[in-house]
């Protein structure tokens, strides 16, 4: 559980709900953070933690609270336009793919497990508080323009990236 608000820990829980462990506390250097907002599980079993006012992602190994990595914002030093402008704000991962959706900033960047940025949205949204990547079920099932969706081609692979913006009000 990323223990954000008032806290600043990650907290590990039995799968019956009884507390294991916590690691991290207040801070800006490795294995700390200052609201850790939003965290996922790769297919390796590595734990990613969106660190969003240290405006970066923290790979840990689950089992020691051990850094791995870190990946830095696109927008770590950004000009600051709004409130949100540095945010990692959350991680979303989807093993089908392989590949990571990370809100940094007013953009949304899709990212292999090593950190590697391979695109990103192309406008400017308000707030991306959350995005969900999902893979097209086949070829013969992907729109080629769908209303109300971003639809990113990568490699010949396609998806589907929603998104759902705080000051934009809208998925």
């Amino acid at each position: 559980v990323a223990d954000g608000y008032g806290n600043a820990r990650v907290c590990v829980f039995s799968y019956a709900g009884a507390f294991l462990r916590e690691f991290g506390a207040a801070g800006t250097g490795e294995g700390l953070f200052r609201v850790p907002h939003s965290l996922v599980f790769d297919k390796r079993g590595l734990l990613y933690v969106a660190d969003r006012e240290n405006s970066r992602v923290q790979v840990f190994d689950p089992s020691s609270g051990q850094v791995k990595a870190q990946w830095l914002s696109r927008v770590a030093s950004a000009y600051q336009r709004y409130p949100y402008s540095r945010h990692a704000s959350s991680i979303s991962y989807d093993a089908s793919l392989d590949l990571f959706a990370v809100c940094e900033g007013d953009a949304v960047v899709l990212r292999t497990p090593s950190g590697c940025s391979l695109t990103q949205t192309d406008n400017l949204l308000g707030w991306p508080h959350d995005a969900v990547l999902l893979p097209a079920a086949s070829a013969a099932a992907r729109p080629s323009t769908p209303p109300n969706r971003t639809t990113l081609a990568q490699g010949g692979a396609q998806f589907a990236l929603f998104v759902a913006e705080l000051d934009g009000k809208r998925v």
